[in-house]
């Protein structure tokens, strides 16, 4: 699941914030703010040529305008027509102090409330600390564990279905999967393989408003992709309406005994438990459009690029079918308790470091603050590119390389505590990374036992992966995969 957008300890959970340089010296990144109103702002890159031309530029290649510029200077400013400047920041530095030591500082843009409304994603304060501590029951580990056994028969289900020889396009396919996940472990309701088409699509719609092509246009121009976006948005508001009338007819006595969200939320609502002015029917709406979006598109994106990066590199996958090849019977959760999947949490981690489903943190300055002696005014949009930090030299010998076997214990507790953050990070780290985590291994494994899947598309662009980078990370349409059955 995405963002809100710990070192590993726990079986299911990975490296990631929260390493062992969390009490080190940031005065280097707070330097006296009361004197950056003197600062100069960030230069424009000088390999990007006219400001004016930026815009054209990342609609032609996003992923290629942020490496050529990220690779001058950690800092640096690019001018997109109806946003105006936008500051990026591209060290794990910056990111800490966005995310946990500063973070004060910096707030969500709009454009997260237009999507999600009043959801988790989006509010801020006290009324996000309260929403968090309500949803938290859903996702400790006990409650996660316990959805093991669903997400494997949810990815049988679907995969059981495919043949030697066929042919598919991978990113829908995982998308179909991810939802189907989702909605039977999540919200309480089997998807059909073949229908419930109207929901899938209004999931995928919600990628719409932030397509680079229409993203930096003034919000009351309309463009076809905002306009499927409300379609689809819509069509997962009536969605809830609809579960949440189901959940109304019969709340749970114990909210705390609820095993899905609708539940939940109206178990908590009818018991008086909490404030039930977080719970209109319009809130519930949001925090499931939030929990549908967040809690698919992410771990799309893993398992899409897990699979191609073990197709483009025989030598892992085989040692990756060894591993899952020993196991006794479909992955459990036991399984992975007990390191039996330890290779293939190595893949994840791999996957997530070099395609980071949420590759690019937006905020606001809520004041004037500075990185690296250059002044951010009040105000303007910061993109904290997680992609680029987690693919910098300075922290990851060979960075382009798809390599499992860097994630040593000892190369985990060395590591900047911010320069391997998919998930976030400090209060805010992503509510259902551990869900997301469980998901892609166990998928991955099942998958695995009976499928060898093989690329049948040209080599992309930037590392020879076919990126389309939306609201999150994703595979381009039309990569065609062929499967061979073991």
């Amino acid at each position: 699941m995405s963002s809100d957008t710990g070192p590993t300890g726990g079986s299911i959970d990975t490296v990631g914030s929260g390493g062992v340089r969390d009490e080190e010296d940031d005065s280097a990144g707070a330097a006296a703010d009361e004197e950056v109103s003197d600062l100069p702002l960030a230069p424009y890159p000088p390999n990007l040529g006219n400001p004016k031309l930026h815009a054209l530029r990342q609609v032609q290649d996003p992923i290629g305008f942020s490496d050529r510029a990220a690779a001058v200077r950690d800092v640096y400013r690019v001018w997109l027509p109806g946003l105006g400047d936008l500051t990026q920041v591209t060290h794990p530095d910056h990111m800490k102090r966005v995310m946990l030591t500063e973070r004060e500082k910096f707030r969500k843009s709009d454009d997260f409330g237009i999507a999600f409304g009043d959801g988790l994603l989006t509010v801020e304060g006290e009324e996000w600390a309260q929403q968090r501590k309500t949803l938290q029951p859903l996702f400790v580990r006990e409650s996660v564990m316990g959805h093991a056994e669903t997400m494997v028969e949810q990815v049988q289900r679907r995969v059981g279905r495919w043949e030697g020889g066929q042919q598919l396009d991978l990113q829908s396919e995982m998308t179909d999967l991810t939802l189907d996940v989702l909605f039977a472990a999540i919200l309480g309701r089997e998807l059909e393989l073949d229908g419930d088409e109207k929901i899938r699509r209004g999931a995928e719609a919600l990628h719409d408003w932030f397509l680079p092509t229409s993203y930096p246009l003034p919000r009351w121009m309309p463009t076809p992709a905002r306009r499927r976006f409300r379609q689809g948005k819509q069509t997962l508001q009536e969605e809830a309406d609809r579960l949440l009338d189901e959940a109304a007819r019969n709340p749970p006595a114990d909210p705390t005994e609820a095993d899905d969200l609708m539940s939940l939320l109206v178990g908590l609502r009818e018991s008086g438990m909490t404030d039930s002015g977080m719970f209109t029917d319009e809130d519930l709406r949001d925090q499931m459009v939030t929990i549908i979006f967040a809690g698919h598109d992410t771990t799309t994106t893993s398992l899409t690029f897990a699979l191609w990066a073990l197709a483009e590199h025989p030598d892992i996958r085989e040692r990756f079918h060894q591993e899952v090849d020993a196991l006794d019977g479909p992955p459990t959760a036991e399984d992975i308790e007990e390191g039996r999947l330890e290779f293939t949490d190595k893949v994840v981690t791999e996957t997530l470091r070099l395609f980071p489903p949420v590759y690019a943190l937006p905020r606001v300055a809520d004041q004037d603050v500075q990185f690296d002696g250059y002044r951010v005014p009040e105000g303007e949009r910061i993109g904290v590119l997680i992609r680029r930090i987690q693919r910098d030299p300075r922290f990851f010998d060979d960075p382009t390389d798809f390599d499992p076997d860097r994630w040593t214990d000892e190369f985990r507790q060395n590591l900047h505590d911010f320069a391997y953050a998919p998930f976030g990070g400090g209060p805010r780290i992503c509510i259902g990374r551990q869900f997301a985590l469980l998901e892609a291994k166990l998928s991955l494994a099942t998958i695995a036992q009976d499928y060898e899947l093989y690329y049948l598309g040209e080599e992309g662009d930037h590392d020879g992966a076919p990126l389309s980078p939306q609201m999150t990370l994703r595979m381009k349409e039309g990569q065609e995969f062929l499967i061979t059955e073991r």
